[in-house]
């Protein structure tokens, strides 16, 4: 008598791990994804909107922190303002963020102080370093342009002061002339100003 040998224990097809850790990594880059642009997405918003006398008080700051800076150069401010302004392409709510009444500007003043050689201009840039650092604020070197872009070798300084204003002294970016700047940041607001 022949025996049949007993059949072979069943073994369980083998697991496709692919498509569970598929859709979990998926899931994760969505995950990571949106973080990393969750602060670019609260931009467009814009933050606080400013009732039109705060910032016009905002305003205010911002030209005199400029005006004070011009100062410590030993040079009176309203002698050498080059520009003042309040509309910047770039804060422009191009999306469509902004409710009905609000604006967003970026007040800028410019002071072009007028230096007797680079030697000059050097000095006051060391200056205004030691200052803005006595005062605690945080200050940065601004590289000088390159060869043949406008104020070559020059470099400059920046800090930015309790409300948020951006000072700086360097060359002006088109023409290369030393340009102390007061620089408001953008800002939301009610109202639509004009003038300072």
């Amino acid at each position: 008598m022949t025996t049949t040998p007993a059949p072979a224990p069943h073994s369980p097809a083998p697991r496709r791990r692919g498509r569970v850790v598929a859709p979990a990594a998926g899931g994760a880059v969505w995950v990571l994804l949106l973080a990393a642009l969750a602060p670019g997405c609260a931009w467009p918003a814009g933050g606080a909107v400013l009732s039109e006398t705060a910032y016009r008080e905002h305003l205010r700051h911002t030209r005199e922190a400029g005006e004070d800076a011009v100062r410590r150069l030993g040079v009176d401010p309203d002698s050498v303002i080059k520009r003042q302004e309040m509309a910047n392409a770039s804060c422009v709510d191009d999306l469509g963020m902004d409710s009905e009444g609000v604006t967003r500007d970026r007040p800028t003043v410019t002071w072009t102080p007028g230096f007797a050689s680079d030697a000059a201009y050097t000095a006051a840039v060391d200056a205004l370093r030691k200052e803005w650092s006595a005062q605690d604020l945080t200050v940065e070197d601004v590289p000088a342009p390159a060869a043949g872009e406008p104020g070559a070798g020059l470099p400059g300084v920046r800090a930015t002061d309790d409300r948020g204003v951006e000072l700086s002294l360097r060359p002006d970016r088109y023409d290369g002339e030393p340009t102390l700047t007061a620089d408001g940041g953008c800002v939301r607001h009610q109202g639509y100003l004009t003038e300072w």
